[in-house]
């Protein structure tokens, strides 16, 4: 028996919400009832369009392009968010294929408010944050790297609207730098002031900001479920370890750790300009060798392979 085929569903932009200067939410309204489908917190889509993209003749190509996106909106709510961020120069050329293989870039630019979108979703056997979603578990300590917010951005809001007080969440956010180093007037840190937002209205919510290249004044916060920190978590600003997660949550050993993020966030590995893999500490070694979190405590999400600069 032939495998049934993964649905093309279709749906709308309803509105664009600018998070950083390269990186926009695009809220989504599925065109008809067969275009919805029921997801957990923790899934993806992939998205498939149509996009002109320059070709090192110096024409332009107009091919179909997929990619995939975490849900960044609640399965409680009717719209569907999903947050896209620019991942290459535009005009940029990949130079062993001859031809532009940027995505975000072109969308931007390209689809507007109005416009349609074809979406594939393929109901994950085992999703990201499936032991939350059960119940199984509910004292959350999520750590996520710059690119890596926006399953934590569907769970709070999952949070929100069950009133689910049972939940207790502390996100440990990481990103180089708080501001654009275009723009010094730009946050760079994406759903930055919404965090700040929900960490006031949800009891249960704290977030934890850490930048390794910060290099301007230190900011301090007022409020109890809102901290700053300097550098990478596990280490104090000496460089000595540091047990991060009981500091700023109080109980590892209750803690549920998903991770999301690219391989260097999540494990160490990056790989360099020669091709060759080397092999760091990542947010799950620390865990389980400082903080002593069990492997079973711990769940992850990679997005991509790290790159060497």
């Amino acid at each position: 028996m032939s495998k049934s085929q993964t649905p093309i569903l279709e749906w709308q932009i309803k509105d664009r919400i600018k998070e950083t200067p390269d990186a926009y939410t695009y809220v989504f309204s599925p065109l008809s009832a067969s275009d919805r489908f029921t997801f957990n917190i923790g899934e993806f889509v992939t998205i498939r369009v149509l996009l002109k993209r320059p070709t090192s003749s110096g024409g332009i190509e107009e091919t179909e392009v997929e990619r995939a996106y975490s849900l960044a909106s609640s399965p409680t709510r009717n719209n569907i968010e999903l947050t896209i961020k620019d991942e290459k120069p535009y005009g940029y050329i990949n130079p062993v294929i001859g031809k532009a293989d940027g995505f975000a870039a072109y969308f931007f630019e390209q689809f507007k408010i109005g416009d349609r979108i074809s979406v594939k979703y393929s109901k994950a056997r085992e999703p990201f944050l499936s032991k939350i979603a059960s119940g199984v578990e509910k004292d959350i300590a999520y750590w996520s790297g710059s690119n890596g917010a926006e399953c934590a951005r569907c769970l709070l809001q999952y949070m929100e609207d069950r009133k689910d007080l049972d939940i207790r969440l502390v996100l440990f956010y990481s990103n180089p730098r708080l501001y654009s180093l275009e723009d010094k007037s730009l946050v760079g840190v994406i759903y930055y002031n919404w965090l700040l937002d929900m960490a006031r209205k949800l009891d249960n919510f704290k977030v934890v900001f850490t930048f390794t290249r910060y290099d301007e004044t230190t900011l301090n916060s007022d409020h109890p479920r809102i901290s700053y920190r300097k550098g990478r978590f596990f280490k104090d600003e000496e460089g000595k370890a540091e047990r991060t997660l009981q500091k700023f949550h109080g109980n590892a050993e209750s803690a549920f750790n998903p991770i999301c993020g690219s391989s260097g966030f999540i494990n160490g590995i990056v790989k360099l300009k020669t091709g060759s893999i080397t092999r760091g500490r990542g947010i799950m070694q620390e865990l389980i060798e400082i903080e002593g979190v069990k492997p079973e405590k711990i769940d992850k999400e990679q997005f991509y392979l790290d790159v060497s600069k």
